[in-house]
């Protein structure tokens, strides 16, 4: 496959992309990326809300701004997000969309839990 061409998907500004493993990413993963990436900025904060439990505080603190905002854009509020606030909540999605970065949170998942299981073994009293 030729990735230098002009009309493949990594140049294209819509198609999805993770900084980190934009690189490593295999051409399955990628469609699996861009299936899963919510279209929209009305969308992505959906999305966002979903996967934090409807905790419209917490996506604000992440995004930055505030708990109206984020539950205005949810809804569809007229005014697009500002350019900042539309960078936060690409990167926040992508994190959580990302196949790359969901295999490595769940190995430093995996870590922590053996790391907790290792602490609290040497804590019993013998």
């Amino acid at each position: 496959m030729d990735i230098s061409s002009p009309g493949i998907a990594r140049y294209n500004k819509k198609t999805p992309r993770c900084e980190r493993h934009d690189a490593l990413l295999q051409m399955e993963e990628r469609t699996e990326f861009a299936a899963r990436f919510p279209a929209g900025h009305q969308a992505q904060m959906a999305f966002l809300l979903a996967c934090y439990a409807g905790n419209a505080s917490l996506v604000a603190a992440l995004l930055g701004t505030g708990v109206r905002t984020v539950r205005r854009h949810c809804r569809g509020w007229s005014p697009p997000p500002g350019l900042r606030l539309r960078r936060a909540l690409r990167r926040r999605v992508v994190d959580l969309v990302c196949p790359r970065c969901l295999s490595d949170r769940a190995g430093e998942e995996a870590r922590q839990a053996n790391r907790e299981a290792r602490r609290a073994a040497r804590r019993l009293p013998r």
